[in-house]
């Protein structure tokens, strides 16, 4: 089966739910399920077929569970149409939910091949917006599906981060049911987790590592910006409680995908315990995005369900226990401390307490408990493995010592109680395995010993023994007087500049605290330490005890021995330099740098300065400072059994404390010792004197290891003294120590304990900044991403609009071309041809008519069409429309009741089911063609419209809210077809499409290969600039603010777009808009509108730059193909000229692709006013050398200077051409007989031009310039008063009067009338319009409309013609036209075109001229954009578009005159006496036979003999001879005549048919570029084939009529052939080749080989298929230029279709019922029809009027029409050749053929005859040259010579 044929039968049947929404469930389940399997096989075309956007749209229209909005089908049960039973209901819910899931797994098909933006775009949109809720849970499942793959995940993350980032679904949260907030909180998290680490950038937040980074000071910030999106999570989901399945999805988040009852199971205690290796291996216990836990921790701040609380830190504690990368994972996030902080009361808690299980405090201790045990884990992690992992414990105590500073005491216990978990935790670990002798882990077990060091000074320094003389001595006045050392005191005497300039830490900075700020706060400690002193209970003392046993074990054995040696030997610098950067984890290259350049010292210059200087001083110091601390205490404070167990540690530490030898060690050494000797003195006599054995030991051991710097340190010993020892070795150990080296001591510490405090001060008053900034930034991120969210949802709501209101303007374009199709359907079964016709043909039944808008190449508009919604009130006098409706009405019924008579009920039934769901405005404007706009409804569709529309569902019609947004590039359609790259719109802006009828506003677009243009409203008034705003939308009524902005390649506002909607169309069309709609089509008839029109780009001729309201804002778009003209007005110059070289540049590029090699001669270009300037100076040259009529060349003129058909204010104009409209007879020969063309109208009459003369020498206005006439010489008044009888002009003119018909009297009575109130009355200066050359039917009153009764009582009807028309408006018609081209109007035009279009339109030639209009109707004359006053602005619209328009000028200089006349270049018309015979000449075949057909084409000629045999001869011309063209000139005699053969005779085709009357319609000639072809029909087999004239060979043949094919015909362009067969059928074709073929959407194409394709000259397939005849065709013509086929037939008939459209135009009957034998066509309208039976001749108009008949006197074998068309060339059986005017069939010419049958005749564009002869002869007849005429003179001499003798 065709690909193609597959397709639409998926497309517009299987996934058009229209059809199935009301059928069974079963029927809709097993649909879907088949298409299911279809796709799983053939999934390739699924995505162009279907894309997501469209079946989501399906589910909200079809598959809802909550309706919403005009777009919901199917909440009413199906109606019949006609009985109103119950037909069809929708399935139930359930049911609907079951096939919901169905399509989402086509939806899920789809987007598992590819995912595209605008699939992301409707996801979104449509989880944002969509009420329908489970409809939304049920995409958030497919959605999670498809998330679990990683190849969508990656693109869907791409799509995503083009659009703004995932936060997109975070509103999601913000849902009431929580199942769809769970989902979405799923979403958001698998997204966040899939984002690859590369792009992991401002819109992606940035995720943990497997390994910790700590976020430095510069990078929190950006951080937060980053992380933001979690902190909004967190708010949408506080505003609902939590519950277990919030945590349950927390925890799903957090751990990367489980769903939430596998999570439970996962994190409860007992599973998690007993798999707790297996947890640890698996990718389920890793923190994959550890940002979650913020959320998690913001709920259990809020949870008042203290249970629920635990059980998340247990699953916490389990879970970093478990993983130790989870652990990372969290450290990597800032602030992580306070998140567990911010959980603890201010309460004190201590681990030793009695909890009381009764007690409500209870679960709050157990809460605190794991608190620390996390703690524990988190930082044992940092110590053990992170490189630099003490600063997170450092990050600890300063969050501690923040709250302390708040008076939190709790805080202060709590900072102990995770010390004292973190050094047993290390102890706990070092017992198992030497890690403190290892990095990362002895660095930071270094600093934690400071961090230890730093709590013993603030809880105990007041406490501490220091000597008071040399504290004394050394810092002079400054130290406190009290007993013991005071360290707060001390440092707060510290003077100003000391504290400045012993400061290594940089406090004095822009960031540091102030100095009197950091004293105050210390004073405060001070205070807070002295009046709640610590006491030292068991809990310190077990603190300090670990503090031994971790000290132990980093210098226990081995590092003792080992330190030994590297105190002897010391590191290398590189050893030193790799250390610090392992311990510091700085960058090595960084490190390198400084080493290299400047030694170790340099390092402190580099970014981290301060922690490689502390690291250098950490590691070089053999013996801590709290070492020394902790023995005092221990000696002062404990009781004896510890102080003896700390000596006894202490002593065994001390060779390794003591192995270094360096001044600061020397100076601890003595100050020690010295603080020794105090404390014995102090504290030795405790414990019965016991304690001072304990204290002299350790000073005898450490003067013992100390000796040798204590021996090199002796000095001064005079100077040491100390009145308090009383002990015999005092005097020993005091002459061993230094006043000034203990003095540097006191002072190093004193500087030290300031330092430290200061520092600690200054980290948390920063922490304080800190957290306020980030508090204060947290609000500004929250706010600038919530504007950020809006910004972006409202460009996804946009773009989602713009697809869904493109996919509803695509559908209620497809809606209208079904119904089109559909009424036209009905049209041709029920007209007068149908089969099903209730008035078959011929019949007397009254038909009306209109303006057909299709022009031919000279912009004529010949045809009528049939009218099908005339009123036929009009033919009625008022009176009796305004009290007799009921009898018209009854009149109307009952003439309606008799024409549908015949109509089966079972056919009206089917009608009526396909015309079920069209809107009624589109059955009642159903035109002929693209262009057509109804008026009121015709009695056919108004009895289909009564019965059509069932019982359908109202729906809400509220407006929505989505469809506000612009729509741009047309993506995806809701019940069409799918948008290809061809339908994207690059170009989307607002105009205003002018019609002879209304002004529609709306939108164009422009796209790859076609122009879309859809109505918003019809415009009221003129349509000038107030339409449009200042950004280029549309204003719409009521309603400015609604305007639309276009842009490029985007799409364009569609709020006030008419929607059809096949479920909502029953009552008033009205109700069915939006109240902008309503507003907008306030007063008029929506229905009558056109919603959609739509051109093939590839069929623009021609755009032109032109006026509207005399501004250059507008263009007109011409076509092919008789397709008639567009008029568009945009909001400015620039935009219109911008839009009109787009068209055209899009046009060329459609045609003519760059890598094209087609001859590139038909490139347009764009005709702005200097190419249009041009062009009519070529046109001018070309008028003037005689190779374009008069007519021409005026519509040429009036086409370039703006005149269009479209704009009544600018029609075309056209002088009058005659004076003389009383004679009997014209006659051309006197001047009279014309109008002084020289002189405008208005200056014709002396006597009236005196008056307008007198008015402009007096008129004196300073604001108005002088004028002649008031009144213009074209206008839309002038316009429609000649036009009154010619329908659709009949109603405008109604329109114009306010409804109804002017007074008779004042309307269009008489030409005579008319044209001497032209040169009388002041007011009327009016020229003529086209129409008065070519259109005789808008003199007649042919709709008999009841126009009036005149004053004198006679009623109005047709137009009064002059005397000499014969009461005939053909002859009127014709004799204006032969006036037109007359020899005196062509010296004379000249004059006129100076007059209009030339030099004399404005200036001083035109007011010597007396040629000068009022102000307003010329360009420029007023400045439209500068009047502010919007009133005013529109009175001068008004009035010039009401009043007259000067055209545009196009000559600047005088014109010059036409050229004389050539009557050898058109020998027929000038001298037809003149053609002779010329020549006989034998056809070349082997027997003599009978040449029954002769065609020419070009230079060459082509015959067929009665027995099949093909000749080709040359044609010889003067062309030829010369190599030109066809010119005649004094130099050159015309020569014509018959050269050698082309080809050798041969046969061509096989048998014929044995009924076939062979004749010249069976063949026909065709030129295709350089080859030329013969068709020939007849054959046996049904067939007609291609010939090809150079070699003789078949090039194709085509079989598709079914019975013989009798006839053939090829229009004079050769683009089309029209085929006739016995099957009462005729087949119109598309001349085309092998690559038009391919490109073109045949449906079998594809199934055609290419060795038979590629010689192809016409489609497989007809263009039209047209029936109506009931007997054999006999004849066929076509006429491209008046989009006409007609074909004749043995019925006595002939019936003319449109060419291009396909469709029913009229019949024309034999008037004695003959059947008719051959037909030509003009392309000047007329009709000739010949019949064997009565051998008569007939001229019809193609209108259907007979014009004239003649008796031909003998059976005619051929007819032709000469290459103008205006002569009848005919032969037959007499041996003659008759020449008739093909306007009346009088004979004009004989020429003799010698007596013998002609049987085929052709005449050539040269105005030759070349005749077959039944004896095979070739006659040619031409020009008698004068050898020729000098021959025959001689000839004729002779025979009298001969006949005298």
């Amino acid at each position: 089966m065709s690909q193609v044929l597959v397709k639409d039968v998926l497309l517009r049947i299987y996934l058009y739910p229209h059809i199935w929404i009301y059928a069974h469930f079963m029927v809709q389940r097993e649909l879907y399920m088949f298409l299911l399997n279809y796709f799983e096989t053939n999934s390739r075309i699924l995505g162009g077929l279907c894309g997501f956007p469209r079946i989501l749209d399906i589910i909200q229209q079809f598959y809802w569970d909550r309706p919403k909005g005009r777009q919901a089908f199917g909440s009413k049960p199906l109606l019949h149409p006609l009985t109103k039973e119950i037909i069809g209901e929708r399935p139930n819910p359930e049911e609907i939910g079951k096939i919901r899931l169905l399509l989402l797994s086509l939806a899920e098909m789809v987007l598992r091949q590819h995912v595209s933006i605008s699939d992301v775009i409707t996801l979104a949109a449509f989880l944002d917006k969509s009420d329908d809720l489970l409809c939304v849970e049920d995409v958030l499942h497919m959605v999670l599906r498809l998330l679990s793959h990683k190849h969508f995940l990656t693109n869907f993350l791409e799509n995503i981060n083009a659009l703004g980032g995932c936060q997109m679904f975070i509103n999601l949260l913000k849902r009431q049911p929580e199942v769809i907030r769970l989902q979405g909180l799923q979403v958001l998290g698998r997204l966040l987790i899939g984002i690859p680490t590369e792009k992991k950038g401002i819109r992606f937040f940035a995720l943990g590592g497997s390994s910790a980074k700590y976020v430095l000071e510069n990078q929190w910030r950006e951080k937060l910006k980053l992380e933001i999106i979690f902190v909004v999570i967190a708010d949408r989901l506080l505003t609902f409680p939590f519950s277990d399945s919030v945590r349950a999805t927390l925890f799903d988040v957090l751990l990367g995908g489980a769903s939430p009852k596998q999570v439970l199971r996962k994190v409860h205690h007992e599973e998690l315990q007993s798999d707790k290796k297996n947890s640890a291996n698996g990718p389920s216990a890793h923190f994959a995005l550890p940002q979650i836990l913020q959320v998690l921790f913001k709920f259990m701040l809020n949870c008042e369900d203290f249970e629920t609380r635990e059980q998340i830190l247990r699953d916490l504690q389990k879970l970093l226990e478990a993983n130790p990368s989870n652990i990372d994972c969290l450290i990597s996030e800032h602030g992580w401390q306070a998140w567990f902080l911010s959980l603890l009361s201010d309460v004190q808690f201590k681990k030793h307490h009695i909890i009381d299980v009764h007690d409500s405090n209870a679960t709050k201790v157990n809460e605190t408990m794991l608190i620390r045990s996390i703690f524990c884990v988190v930082h044992c992690h940092c110590i053990f493995s992170v490189k630099g992992g003490w600063r997170h414990v450092e990050q600890t105590v300063n969050l501690l010592l923040l709250h302390l500073e708040q008076g939190q005491l709790s805080r202060r216990v709590l900072m102990n109680e995770l010390l004292d978990d973190l050094i047993q935790g290390l102890i706990d670990i070092a017992s198992k395995q030497n890690i403190l002798t290892v990095q990362p882990c002895r660095d930071n077990t270094l600093y934690l010993l400071t961090l230890l060091d730093e709590t013993l000074i603030r809880d105990t320094l007041s406490s501490l023994p220091f000597p008071r003389s040399i504290l004394s001595e050394a810092l002079v006045d400054d130290i406190s007087s009290s007993e013991g050392y005071n360290a707060f005191g001390a440092l707060e005497s510290l003077g100003p500049n000391e504290l400045s300039d012993d400061d290594p830490s940089g406090i004095s900075d822009g960031r540091a605290v102030k100095k009197s700020s950091s004293i105050n706060q210390l004073r405060g400690w001070q205070q807070c330490s002295s009046q709640n002193e610590v006491v030292m209970d068991d809990h310190h003392w077990h603190l300090y005890d670990k503090v031994w046993t971790l000290v132990s074990e980093m210098n226990g054995k081995g590092p003792s021995k080992r330190s030994v040696t590297s105190a002897s030997t010391g590191p290398s610098l590189g050893q030193r330099a790799r250390g610090l950067v392992e311990s510091l984890n700085m960058p090595a290259v960084e490190m390198a740098t400084a080493v290299v350049s400047g030694g170790l010292s340099a390092v402190a210059n580099i970014s981290t300065s301060k922690l490689v200087d502390k690291a250098i001083r950490l590691r070089g110091e053999k013996c801590p400072r709290i070492l020394f601390r902790l023995v005092l205490l221990y000696l002062c404070k404990a009781d004896l059994e510890r102080a003896s167990r700390c000596v006894q540690q202490f002593v065994s530490l001390l060779p390794f404390l003591l192995s270094a030898d360096n001044e600061q060690i020397k100076n601890r050494l003595q100050l020690f010792i010295w603080s020794l000797l105090d404390a014995r003195a102090q504290v030795g006599s405790q414990d019965d004197g016991a304690r001072i054995h304990v204290i002299s030991h350790l000073i005898r051991e450490t003067v013992k290891y100390g000796k040798s710097m204590l021996a090199m340190s002796i000095a001064d010993r005079d100077n040491l003294e100390d009145p308090s020892s009383s002990l015999s070795e005092a005097g020993s150990v005091n002459s061993l120590l230094q006043k000034d080296r203990v003095v540097a001591a006191v002072k190093d510490e004193t500087n030290y304990i300031k330092s430290s405090i200061e520092e600690r001060l200054k980290q948390v008053q920063e922490l304080r900044l800190e957290l306020d900034e980030i508090s204060s930034l947290e609000q500004q991120q929250k706010k600038a991403f919530e504007d950020e969210l809006q910004s972006n949802l409202s460009m996804i709501f946009s773009s989602d609009g713009k697809r869904r209101s493109a996919s509803r303007l695509t559908y209620d374009e497809d809606q209208q071309s079904v119904a089109d199709k559909w009424c036209h359907m009905f049209r041709e079964l029920t007209d007068e041809r149908g089969p099903w016709s209730a008035t078959p043909f011929p019949n007397n039944a009254l038909t009306w008519w209109k303006l057909d808008r299709t022009e031919d190449p000279y912009r004529r508009r010949l045809k009528l069409k049939r009218n099908y919604n005339f009123d036929e009130h009009l033919c009625n006098p008022p009176c009796t429309c305004a009290t007799g409706d009921s009898e018209a009405s009854k009149h109307t019924d009952d003439l309606l009741s008799s024409e549908r008579g015949h109509v089966l009920g079972e056919v009206k039934s089917f009608l009526l089911k396909g015309l079920r769901g069209i809107s009624e405005e589109e059955i009642l404007d159903l035109p002929s063609n693209e262009d057509d706009e109804p008026s009121n409804a015709d009695s056919t569709s108004s009895e289909i419209n009564a019965s059509l529309h069932p019982n359908i569902e109202q729906v809400d019609h509220t407006e929505d809210k989505g469809d506000n947004g612009i729509s741009q590039n047309r993506q995806d359609h809701t019940s069409s077809y799918s948008v290809t790259g061809e339908d994207e719109v690059l170009l989307s802006v607002s105009c205003i499409l002018v019609t002879p009828k209304r002004k529609i506003a709306g939108h164009l677009d422009l796209m790859k290969n076609s122009l879309h243009f859809y109505a918003e409203f019809v415009v009221e008034g003129t349509g000038g600039s107030r339409i449009f705003n200042s950004s280029g939308g549309l204003n719409y009524p009521n309603n400015p603010e609604a305007g639309h902005t276009e842009k490029a390649a985007k799409p364009k506002t569609c709020k006030s777009v008419v929607r059809t909607n096949i479920d909502s169309e029953k009552g008033n069309p009205m109700e069915r808009l939006d109240p902008v709609q309503q507003r907008a089509f306030s007063g008029k008839q929506p229905k009558d509108v056109k919603r959609h029109r739509r051109w093939d780009l590839c069929k623009v001729k021609a755009v032109h730059w032109t006026r509207y309201l005399l501004q250059y804002t507008a263009i007109e778009i011409f076509f092919i193909n008789s397709i008639s003209p567009v008029f568009m007005n945009f909001g400015s110059h620039k935009r219109s000229k911008e839009v009109g070289r787009q068209i055209v540049s899009l046009r060329n590029e459609a045609l003519f692709p760059k890598s094209s090699t087609k001859n590139r001669d038909e490139i347009i270009h764009f005709v702005d006013k200097r190419l249009a300037i041009e062009m009519a100076e070529s046109a001018r040259d070309v008028w003037r050398r005689r190779e374009i009529s008069n007519f021409e060349y005026l519509m040429i003129l009036n086409t370039l200077a703006g005149r269009s058909y479209n704009d009544l204010t600018q029609y075309p104009v056209f002088p009058w051409v005659l004076a003389d409209y009383t004679s009997q007879n014209l006659d051309f020969n006197k001047s009279t007989t014309f109008r002084d063309l020289s002189k405008p109208v208005g200056a014709l009459d002396p006597k009236r031009f005196e008056v307008f003369e007198e008015r402009y020498c007096n008129f004196c206005d300073p604001d108005i310039p002088r004028f002649y006439y008031g009144s213009h010489y074209s206008s839309m008044g002038s316009v429609l008063f000649y036009l009154l009888r010619l329908e659709p002009f009949t109603t405008f003119h109604r329109n114009l009067q306010g409804g109804r018909f002017d007074h008779a009297d004042r309307l269009f009575q008489s030409i005579e009338g008319t044209y001497a109130n032209c040169l009388s009355n002041t007011s009327d200066v009016k020229e003529l319009i086209p129409e008065f050359f070519y259109m005789p039917e808008s003199l007649v009153n042919s709709n008999q409309y009841h126009l009036g009764i005149k004053q004198d009582g006679e009623p109005l009807g047709d137009v009064v013609l002059p005397r000499w028309a014969k009461d005939s408006p053909e002859e009127f018609i014709f004799k204006n036209r032969e006036a037109l081209e007359s020899e005196y109007v062509s010296s004379n035009l000249h004059h006129w075109i100076d007059l209009i279009f030339g030099c004399k339109q404005r200036g001083k030639p035109a007011v010597e001229a007396a040629n000068v209009f009022y102000h307003l109707t010329y360009e420029g004359a007023v400045d439209l954009e500068a009047i502010d006053d919007p009133l005013q602005r529109d009175a001068v619209e008004d009035q010039i578009a009401n009043f007259g328009q000067t055209p545009i000028q196009l000559f600047r200089k005088k014109h010059p005159k036409r050229g004389l006349p050539m009557p050898i270049a058109r020998p027929l018309y000038y001298a037809p006496g003149s053609i002779t015979l010329t020549s006989v000449v034998s056809a070349g075949f082997q027997e003599p036979a009978a040449i029954v057909f002769v065609g020419v084409m070009e230079s060459t000629v082509a015959l067929v003999s009665q027995g099949l045999i093909m000749s080709v001869k040359m044609w010889l011309t003067s062309q030829l001879q010369t190599g030109g063209n066809f010119t005649f000139s004094s130099s050159q005699e015309p020569f014509f005549g018959i050269g050698s053969d082309l080809s050798i005779p041969r046969k061509i085709g096989g048998p014929l048919a044995e009924n076939l009357e062979l004749g010249t319609q069976c063949f026909a000639t065709l030129q295709v570029r350089s080859s030329s072809f013969l068709l020939s029909c007849g054959n046996w087999d049904n067939s007609f084939r291609v010939i090809s004239l150079n070699d003789g060979r078949m090039v194709q043949s085509i079989r598709q009529h079914k019975d013989l094919v009798s006839c053939v015909s090829v229009a004079m362009d050769g683009s089309i052939v029209v085929t006739g067969s016995h099957d009462t059928t005729v087949m119109v074709w598309e001349v085309t080749s092998s690559t038009r073929i391919v490109n073109k959407k045949v449906r079998d194409v594809q199934n055609i080989p290419d060795r038979i394709r590629k010689d192809h000259i016409l489609s497989d397939k007809p263009c039209h298929i047209l029936c109506g005849h009931d007997d054999v065709v006999t004849c066929v013509a076509v006429c491209v230029e008046l989009d006409l086929v007609v074909s004749g037939s043995k019925d006595s008939s002939c019936i003319l279709h449109t060419l291009w459209q396909g469709r029913y135009v009229r019949s024309i009957y034999h008037p004695n019922g003959s059947a008719l034998s051959k037909m030509v066509v003009s392309r000047h309208g007329r009709l000739v029809l010949y019949s064997n039976d009565d051998l008569n001749l007939l001229l019809y108009s193609i209108n259907g009027k007979l014009l004239a008949t003649s008796e031909t006197n003998g059976r005619i074998n051929c007819m032709e029409l000469s290459s103008c068309g205006e002569f009848l060339v005919c032969s037959g059986d007499k041996g003659q050749i008759i020449l008739r005017s093909m306007h009346s069939l009088e004979i004009v010419s004989r020429y003799d053929a010698m007596g013998k049958v002609i049987l085929s005749l052709s005449v050539t564009p040269e105005d030759c005859f070349l005749v077959g002869t039944q004896d095979g002869s070739l006659l040619v007849y031409s020009l008698e040259t004068p050898q020729q005429r000098k021959s025959s003179l001689l000839q004729n001499i002779k025979s009298r010579t001969f006949a005298t003798g």
